[in-house]
């Protein structure tokens, strides 16, 4: 009857140890230390699948080097130097002793040139793509929110049909409609290409409007339902009769009970931008991350997918963080809970 008493006793000793050494870390840093944990998680297993998921993939990088009529010697050699000869196991070893390092490897197809050089110079296109799309979704889709909110009949039923139907507009067709319209029927903004940073907004217009338009529904539907919910309460008809307008009650009072669920719908779907963004560059020629990523497949380039893969990655376990860490801020029960 002795040995369980001690095991309970030591359970609960063990559970009070764990719950000192907690109350040692400063409050304001738990809540940031849990996201940081769950997001190098995330990241370690993206490393393993992505490692995996490009060798499943069809073709052989020797042979896409070596031509069609090089013999089995020559596809031997090219193996042997890009470290592909070996075992699965010491590959991923190779792979993630790099990762460790700092080293994202050499590409296959583009003549040795680093995976990282690569990433530097589309990686700043592709976050300029989605954070003006950001940028442009909230803009547009608070105030559509809002106005829905406080609309009612055939008004907000059209705006509801509006944003219904932005929703089943792919971004690529938005962007091709956008250059036959805004760039060759009138010709205001480039079709196209990419002329360096010191001409990149007018070049960037076109792809920032076409990439938003998956995000803009989204966001003006969560603020007209806050507003809605907002509007039915007491304080509401209290503000009203003491004389406060319309337009300054949504801005003061309603606007910032919209905040959270805006937070969540941007933070979590930025991994839903940055694959989009992978179609719009395509369709607009920007050399962005989604370009780089669809030349290495073609070419059976594994140092740059996976890069690029782990770069895209990061930027979403990075998006999902700063969503967490602002959701705990602005409503302390998350952080509590």
């Amino acid at each position: 009857m002795g040995a369980p008493t001690l095991e309970a006793g030591d359970t609960r000793a063990e559970a009070l140890v764990a719950s000192k050494a907690a109350r040692r870390i400063p409050p304001a840093l738990r809540w940031p230390l849990n996201v940081l944990r769950r997001g190098v998680v995330v990241l370690g297993l993206v490393v393993v699948i992505t490692f995996l998921l490009v060798r499943i993939l069809p073709g052989d990088p020797a042979d896409a080097l070596a031509g069609q009529h090089a013999s089995p010697a020559a596809r031997d050699a090219i193996r042997a130097r890009l470290g592909l000869d070996g075992s699965l196991w010491h590959q991923f070893t190779s792979y993630v002793g790099g990762l460790v390092t700092g080293d994202l490897g050499t590409s296959v197809s583009q003549g040795g040139v680093s995976v990282g050089s690569i990433i530097g110079h589309a990686l700043p296109i592709t976050l300029a793509l989605v954070a003006g799309a950001i940028v442009v979704a909230l803009v547009v889709g608070i105030a559509l929110g809002l106005f829905a909110g406080h609309s009612e009949g055939a008004v907000d039923v059209a705006t509801r049909s509006l944003l219904t139907t932005m929703l089943t507009v792919p971004p690529f067709f938005l962007g091709l409609l956008l250059i036959w319209g805004l760039a060759l029927a009138m010709p205001i903004f480039p079709a196209g290409g990419w002329q360096g940073w010191a001409s990149s907004p007018s070049y960037l217009v076109l792809p920032i409007v076409s990439l938003s338009i998956a995000l803009i529904p989204l966001v003006a539907r969560a603020t007209r339902q806050s507003a809605k919910e907002a509007l039915g309460e007491m304080w509401v008809e209290a503000a009203e009769a003491r004389g406060l307008g319309r337009a300054r009650m949504a801005l003061r009072h309603i606007l910032p009970n919209s905040v959270l669920p805006v937070i969540t719908l941007v933070g979590y779907n930025a991994g839903v931008l940055i694959s989009g963004a992978v179609v719009v560059e395509a369709v607009f020629s920007l050399p962005g991350i989604g370009q780089q990523l669809v030349d290495a497949v073609t070419q059976r380039d594994y140092p740059v997918i996976q890069g690029i893969a782990l770069t895209c990655a990061v930027a979403v376990v990075i998006f999902n963080a700063i969503t967490d860490i602002l959701y705990g801020w602005v409503d302390p029960r998350v952080r509590r809970a």
